[in-house]
């Protein structure tokens, strides 16, 4: 066993070193704060005025207001990092301007900080070298480094073992976001995907935020392989709230029908998945269907979330600028995947069922235990990257346990 690998297993039974000790102390801090009651939140205004110091030193060179390409004036904003090494454009959404722009900046952020990853933080071993569980990791390897993976020496960077507060190895595959052609060396094991990937103001809610996407990436994947799902498991989209009302009012007003599905997750969190086209008369700006998915700690929340990442998609779609959207995307307008989904969106109708209550996660220790019981775990954190001057923290949770999820659009 190389001395590197003796001394990084060491240390996932012993203290955690400075970012870990710091990501473990943020988080226990939140443990029983309260997921469903909204908490006072920082002004986007003001947040937005605090991160754009970042923006230079990230290569963000434009941000670029796409309400106005849609009818429904619900605030779209892209983030522009022309030497990103993986999508060069971010979309953010919200109710207001500076919420959408800070959530597009957020996105682009979460890409510039995990291309950056400074060479000291990373060693090299083998999975057997570290110890690594039998099968852990397995679920998101490419099928066919399935079972031939572990002798091989690769790239790995130190996370944190949220529920034991100790360290534990990851495949710095999962946590990097280099994806230049030709790869890096030790690339090529595991999908590439931004999954679990997220920055905010507090390391707590960077976490968070990955986390639930995790977890939602997973039951989605679980609906495609459902039988029957969109027969199923379509769920009504009136009296889920008041935020639903609210945006079912502004889309309706403009043509567009909505479909929600819930996404069966082991972990019993509410996940929803979207789909929205236009229906109303006269020509359509968008012809093509849209879709959203979430996860949140009430199904309402989820819900809201799903519908406006749904609306959002159609401002990308129509900018053309989305460089994850291929010309097979634009293809569809044409043919029959249109009027398949049109008849999913509004002749399904009749198989909407009242959703089943599904316990809400009152809270982040609730939230932790049930992805555990799950079996999706162990739930491990790696904190990317920390600004001191804007108080970004970027953080990539990894769940081992869950079913990889990943779309070509």
């Amino acid at each position: 066993m190389s001395s590197s690998a003796e001394t990084r297993g060491g240390e996932a039974e012993g203290r955690l070193d400075g970012r870990l000790a710091e990501l473990h102390a943020s988080v226990v801090s939140r443990l029983d704060a309260s997921l469903l009651l909204r908490p006072q939140q920082e002004q986007p205004e003001r947040a937005l005025r605090a991160v754009m110091p970042l923006c230079r030193r990230a290569g963000i060179t434009r941000l670029g207001d796409l309400t106005g390409l849609d009818r429904l004036g619900l605030p779209v904003v892209q983030a522009v990092r022309p030497a990103a090494l993986s999508e060069v454009t971010s979309l953010g959404r919200g109710f207001a301007k500076a919420e959408a722009a800070l959530g597009a900046i957020m996105e682009a952020l979460e890409r510039y900080f995990a291309e950056s990853i400074a060479e000291g933080r990373i060693f090299h071993a083998t999975a057997d070298e570290l110890n690594i569980a039998d099968g852990l990791f397995d679920n998101l390897l490419v099928p066919e480094h399935r079972g031939s993976w572990r002798h091989r020496k690769i790239s790995w960077i130190a996370g944190l073992d949220v529920a034991k507060g100790a360290m534990h190895p990851v495949p710095l595959e999962l946590v990097h976001t280099r994806y230049s052609e030709p790869p890096p060396p030790d690339d090529g094991l595991f999908l590439r995907t931004t999954t679990g990937l997220a920055c905010h103001r507090s390391a707590d809610a960077a976490f968070l935020h990955g986390l639930l996407e995790c977890i939602e990436r997973d039951a989605i994947a679980r609906a495609f392989a459902t039988h029957g799902f969109f027969d199923r498991m379509r769920i009504a989209s009136s009296g889920l709230g008041e935020k639903i009302d609210q945006i079912l009012s502004i889309a309706g007003a403009h043509g567009v029908s909505f479909a929600l599905w819930l996404a069966p997750s082991p972990a019993g969190v509410p996940v929803v998945w979207c789909q929205t086209i236009e229906t109303g008369p006269g020509e359509p700006v968008l012809a093509l269907p849209t879709e959203g998915y979430a996860a949140g700690p009430s199904l309402e929340a989820a819900a809201s979330s799903a519908m406006l990442e749904a609306l959002s998609a159609r401002a990308g779609a129509i900018s053309g600028a989305r460089d994850d959207q291929t010309r097979e995307h634009y293809r569809r307008s044409t043919d029959a995947i249109v009027a398949k989904a049109r008849a999913l969106i509004l002749d399904g109708e009749a198989a909407v069922r009242t959703a089943e209550p599904l316990s809400a996660v009152p809270d982040l220790r609730s939230l932790l235990q049930r992805v555990v019981k799950a079996g999706l775990g162990p739930i491990l954190a790696v904190p990317v990257e920390a600004d001191a001057e804007t108080g970004v923290h970027c953080v990539r949770t990894v769940l081992p346990g869950a079913t990889a999820f990943f779309v070509l659009r």
